[in-house]
């Protein structure tokens, strides 16, 4: 059995002998109910008999809020909706302008309807939070979908299971007449939503289980379990093969490893996550930094190291960081992605991808080096860590020049070894 046989399996015919999976956590209710006796957020609700009850309630949790029936997945039977007088609201799925009379069952009529709060977003100008959808196995974490709903097509990014940024084209591809591509966004509580999806995952009985979230400002939100990943099945989003691999493995209980090709320790990463914030400041500077980072803003990577928090696993987010800063266009970040995995830490275990950042970083650095000490002394310290000593020479002479940068990096490398 495979990772998509195994999905097709679950839409097509559902075999508790080969296959068991708690599908009474397909309901909403309930899985807001089993979430909650485990300790973790769900939002604000209110079960209701009739639609028009769930909208009278809705209205109770404020002017934005959602109307959900609960026998549908994805954004199906959703409304999100901005009260915008009485008796009128804006739909903002859709952006469509609503009516009571126009807020109903899709497809057959469900057996209760459910009224939410809609979760503040930590992105400015992005009025839905964003929806991080964390593929886990058993208590493992592959990769995390993030998929922006304030437009259309909605914009997709991935993360391995660490939450660094993969490539579209290199680790996966996506059907691009229903997504396209987005900017990765690290969440505020990116560890702990990986806490909690793993948790979550190693309660069930279950081989897979896709654990829904959002990033919410005391914490992370649980949002719906998903055993059947509908996007995977129907090839919205295509795995390169190694990746497609270890989920095949993966539902067998091999071993995860990091999708992204880094040598990360994956079982010692997820042990050291907590329920802290992983970045760590003022909400409505997060929230600015963040509408950087939805456009791609190469200060988005130096300014959100600058905020992580100070924590054992922080050289992983820190390569995050950095590995999204390259995405975005700034290859200066190629130079600390190479320095990281070539220094390793307590989770970075080995020199995977070493290579690929040392070679971008020397082709950034090199194409400014003439008449630039500081280009300079930047390719000739990536080439004297990589054993090149020759270059110990062009560092010598820069500092005797008296550039300061230069010095420095000879006194780390100890100059009298040089």
């Amino acid at each position: 059995m495979t990772y998509l046989s195994l999905m097709r399996q679950r839409f097509s015919q559902r075999n508790p002998a080969i296959d068991p999976v708690p599908w009474e956590l397909d309901d909403k209710y309930t899985a807001y109910e089993f979430v909650s006796s485990l300790g973790y957020k769900v939002p604000r609700y209110i079960r209701t008999e009739t639609v028009g009850a769930a909208l009278e309630a809705g209205m109770q949790l404020g002017d934005r809020f959602v109307v959900k029936q609960p026998n549908r997945h994805s954004t199906k039977g959703v409304y999100i909706l901005q009260r915008l007088a009485a008796n009128r609201f804006l739909e903002l799925l859709s952006f469509k302008e609503l009516t009571a009379s126009d807020i109903k069952a899709d497809g057959p009529e469900p057996d209760y309807w459910l009224a939410e709060e809609c979760l503040p977003s930590l992105v400015s100008g992005r009025p839905l939070p964003f929806d991080y959808k964390i593929y886990a196995f058993r208590g493992q974490v592959s990769h995390i979908t993030q998929i922006d709903r304030n437009v259309q097509p909605p914009r997709v990014a991935v993360f391995d299971g660490a939450f660094i940024p993969l490539v579209l084209g290199s680790h996966y591809t996506i059907d691009v007449s229903r997504w396209l591509l987005g900017h990765h966004v690290l969440p505020k509580y990116a560890g702990a939503m990986l806490e909690m999806a793993a948790a979550l995952s190693r309660s069930l009985d279950t081989r897979f289980v896709k654990v829904d979230c959002f990033d919410g400002p005391d914490g992370p939100v649980f949002g719906e379990f998903t055993f059947a990943s509908g996007g995977d099945d129907v090839g919205m989003i295509r795995y390169e093969e190694s990746f497609l691999n270890t989920l095949n493995g993966a539902i067998h209980g091999e071993g995860i490893s990091a999708v992204s090709g880094f040598d990360i320790d994956i079982p010692s990463f997820a042990k050291s996550l907590d329920s802290e914030p992983t970045i760590a400041t003022d909400q409505a500077v997060l929230r600015l930094l963040s509408a950087g980072a939805v456009q791609g803003d190469r200060r988005y990577a130096p300014a959100l190291i600058q905020r992580l928090r100070r924590s054992a696993n922080r050289p992983v987010f820190e390569l995050a960081a950095n590995v999204i800063g390259v995405l975005n266009g700034d290859h200066s970040r190629a130079f600390s992605v190479q320095a990281a995995v070539r220094q390793g830490s307590s989770y970075l275990v080995g020199t995977s991808r070493l290579d690929e950042f040392e070679n971008m970083a020397l082709e950034f650095h090199d194409g400014r080096a003439e008449n630039n000490p500081w280009h300079r002394s930047r390719a000739a310290e990536v080439r004297v860590a990589a054993g090149d000593l020759t270059q110990v020479a062009v560092l010598r002479d820069l500092a005797a020049d008296g550039y300061e940068h230069a010095r420095r990096v000879m006194a780390k490398y100890g100059e009298g070894s040089l």
